[in-house]
C-alpha cells in the first residue's frame, strides 16, 4: 500500500512549510483591488538596475538557448576583484537562499547543532530541519538585538554551524564590530561562522564591521551577500558567498550543475558597474527611513531604527490584525506574529508616494479602532 508518510524522511515530514509574502495578484483576486502596493519581501521600489535589464534583454536574444556556464566564470572573477579577493573565493548559486542550502548540504549531519538568532531569517532554521540537525535558538537581548554573548556560551562539542544575520532580518538592527570580532576570536576553527550580509550595502553605520578583513587569517567564516536587495533583481535570483577555497571547493560537490540561469549572470554581472542605481537607491532608502522615524514618532508607535531597507515597528495591537486591515486598503506588509513579535510589522521602504499610503492607512486603522471602542 502506498504510505506516503512511510516514504518521506522524518526531518522533512516534521518541518513546517514556508510561507512566503503575499503575491499582488493573490491580494488583487481577493480582495478585488486594484494598484496594490508590496511592500513585504524588501524588494527595491525603483525595480533594477537598468544596466542590468539592458544586459539580459541582450543575453535573452543573443545567447538564451545556450546553457549557462556552470562556475559563473566572469561574474565570479568581477566579484573576486571588486572585493580584493581570488575567483577561487566566490561562490555563486540560486539566490541566497540558494548558498545557505548548499552550505547545509554540504556541512550538516543529523548529529550536528546550528546556532542562531531566535528572531531571524527563517532559511536558517529550514536548512537545518532538511537536513535532520538540530536547531539552537538564541534568545533575543530586549532591545531586540542579538546576543553574541549567548551564542558563545551555547557552543560546544556538536556546534557545526552559527548563522549570524548581520543586519538582521526582521529587525533591521545590526551587531557591532567589536561585538562581532568576540564572535570570531571564541568560535572555534572547527565552528563555521555565516556572516548573511543580504543588506549590507545600506548598513553605512561606522560600528558595522567589514568581514571581508577576517577571511585570510580566519578560514571557518564565509561571508553571503545578494543581488535580490540594493541591485534590485530579487526574481533573477543570484546570491552568493565568499569563503576559504577549501570551503567554496567542497560546496561545489554539492551543487547543481547549472543552479544560475545564463539571464541572471548577466544581470548581476551588469549591476556590478552600476554605481548611479546604488546610489539612487540609498538615497530613496534613508529619505523613506527618516519618513517612517518621524510618523511613527508622532503617532506615538515604537520603531527601530534601520540599517537595512525595511523597518520594524511595534503597531501596538495585534500585528496580524493590522495586517489584514492593511489588506483590504491594497498594502501588503510582513506580520511578526508568527516569529514571535506579536505587535511587530515589518515595513519595506517604498517609494515616498508608497510610504505616505501606509502612514495614512495606519492612521486610519487606528482611527477607526479608537471609533469602535477597541484600546490601540
Amino acid at each position: 500500500m502506498f504510505d506516503i508518510q512511510q516514504m518521506v524522511r522524518k526531518c522533512i515530514l516534521k518541518r513546517k512549510e514556508y510561507i512566503p509574502g503575499k503575491p499582488i495578484e493573490e491580494v488583487e483576486r481577493e480582495y478585488g483591488i486594484p494598484h496594490i502596493i508590496k511592500l513585504d519581501s524588501n524588494e527595491n521600489p525603483l525595480g533594477a538596475s537598468p544596466l542590468a535589464i539592458e544586459a539580459m534583454i541582450r543575453e535573452i536574444k543573443e545567447r538564451s538557448h545556450l546553457y549557462p556556464e556552470s562556475l559563473c566564470y566572469d561574474l565570479s572573477r568581477k566579484l573576486a576583484v571588486k572585493f580584493g579577493l581570488q575567483s577561487e573565493s566566490i561562490f555563486i548559486d540560486n539566490g541566497a537562499d540558494g548558498v545557505i542550502t548548499m552550505i547545509g548540504l554540504t556541512f550538516l549531519n543529523p548529529e550536528d547543532e546550528v546556532i542562531f538568532a531566535e528572531i531571524s531569517f527563517p532559511a536558517y532554521d529550514n536548512i537545518v530541519a532538511k537536513m535532520g540537525a538540530k536547531s539552537v535558538k538564541i534568545p533575543m537581548r530586549r532591545d531586540f538585538t542579538i546576543d553574541i554573548d549567548a551564542m558563545i556560551k551555547a557552543i560546544h562539542q556538536n556546534t557545526k554551524l552559527i548563522f549570524l544575520c548581520n543586519p538582521n532580518n526582521p529587525t533591521g538592527l545590526m551587531t557591532s564590530k567589536n561585538e562581532f570580532e568576540q564572535l570570531i576570536a571564541q568560535t572555534p576553527e572547527n565552528v563555521l561562522i555565516i556572516s548573511d550580509e543580504a543588506y549590507f550595502e545600506f548598513a553605512d553605520h561606522e560600528d558595522y564591521p567589514d568581514t571581508l578583513q577576517y577571511l585570510k587569517n580566519h578560514k571557518n567564516l564565509i561571508i553571503l551577500r545578494s543581488f535580490s536587495k540594493i541591485m534590485g533583481l530579487a526574481g533573477l535570483r543570484v546570491g552568493y558567498a565568499m569563503a576559504a577555497p577549501e570551503i567554496v571547493k567542497a560546496m561545489l560537490k554539492a551543487r547543481e550543475p547549472f543552479p544560475v540561469n545564463r539571464i541572471a549572470q548577466a544581470g548581476a554581472l551588469a549591476a556590478l558597474d552600476d554605481d548611479a542605481f546604488i546610489d539612487k537607491t540609498k538615497c530613496l532608502n534613508q529619505e523613506g527611513l527618516h519618513y517612517f522615524y518621524d510618523a511613527f514618532d508622532a503617532m506615538g508607535l515604537t520603531c527601530y531604527k534601520s540599517h537595512t531597507n525595511f523597518i520594524m515597528v511595534d503597531v501596538g495591537m495585534d500585528a496580524d490584525f493590522v495586517f489584514e486591515e492593511l489588506l483590504k486598503k491594497g498594502i501588503i506588509v510582513r506580520p511578526l506574529k508568527a516569529q514571535g513579535i506579536k505587535n511587530g510589522l515589518r515595513i519595506t521602504i517604498g517609494l515616498m508616494e508608497q510610504n505616505h499610503r501606509v502612514i495614512q492607512a495606519l492612521k486610519e486603522i487606528f482611527k477607526g479602532n479608537i471609533q469602535n471602542g477597541k484600546d490601540k
